[in-house]
């Protein structure tokens, strides 16, 4: 009996050790976003301007995990730190899907292309100055960049929009709706709604 106990214990550990980590690891790779350079010779600098110290150099197609942006900087990690690459030269890929349907109660805010330290690039690349898209910020980790939805008010439809868009006090169940006229911004004020995936 004592000889069955100590195998079942042993087997338990050995799921436990080899396909518990395995598992967890799989799952947290698959909400990585990557950005992908759109050019030769793309340098990664140690910081988010020019003149910083260059780190290494990204090919055309290349690819680096995304941690973030600041102005028209991407964060990437590279070789185990954290370095920069000009948003402008990569696209972003590799998000996760979300499933068609469904919904999520979130706190939104707006704000305006033209704000104090914008660039009017987006966390995917677009330039919201130049060419006028249907825009939310949000945290990749609970909405993938690149995902279309639906926003409500209430039961009123606000608009259909492309989550292309971050910022650094967009974390969890909130989004930032991009509006082109600062007083409309400053009317939309924060508002609960609904956000339907497409």
């Amino acid at each position: 009996m004592l000889k069955k106990l100590g195998w079942m214990m042993l087997i338990t550990i050995l799921v436990s050790t080899l396909f518990l980590p395995q598992s967890q690891v799989q799952a947290a790779s698959s909400n990585k976003v990557y950005v992908v350079s759109k050019v030769n010779d793309l340098n990664i600098r140690s910081d988010a301007r020019m003149g910083t110290k260059i780190l290494g150099k990204l090919n055309k197609g290349q690819k680096l995990q995304r941690l973030g942006s600041k102005g028209a900087w991407t964060q990437v990690y590279y070789k185990k730190k954290k370095a920069w690459v000009a948003t402008s030269y990569v696209t972003t890929t590799g998000a996760k899907k979300q499933s068609v349907g469904k919904t999520y109660t979130m706190k939104a805010s707006a704000y305006t292309p033209y704000c104090k330290g914008c660039s009017g690039k987006t966390a995917l690349g677009w330039n919201v100055r130049t060419q006028k898209r249907n825009v939310i910020a949000v945290d990749p980790r609970v909405i993938p960049l690149g995902t279309k939805v639906q926003v409500y008010v209430g039961s009123k439809l606000l608009g259909t929009y492309t989550a292309a868009d971050t910022g650094g006090a967009i974390k969890g169940n909130k989004i930032d709706v991009l509006m082109y006229s600062h007083s409309a911004a400053i009317q939309f004020g924060r508002k609960t709604v609904t956000v339907k995936v497409l």
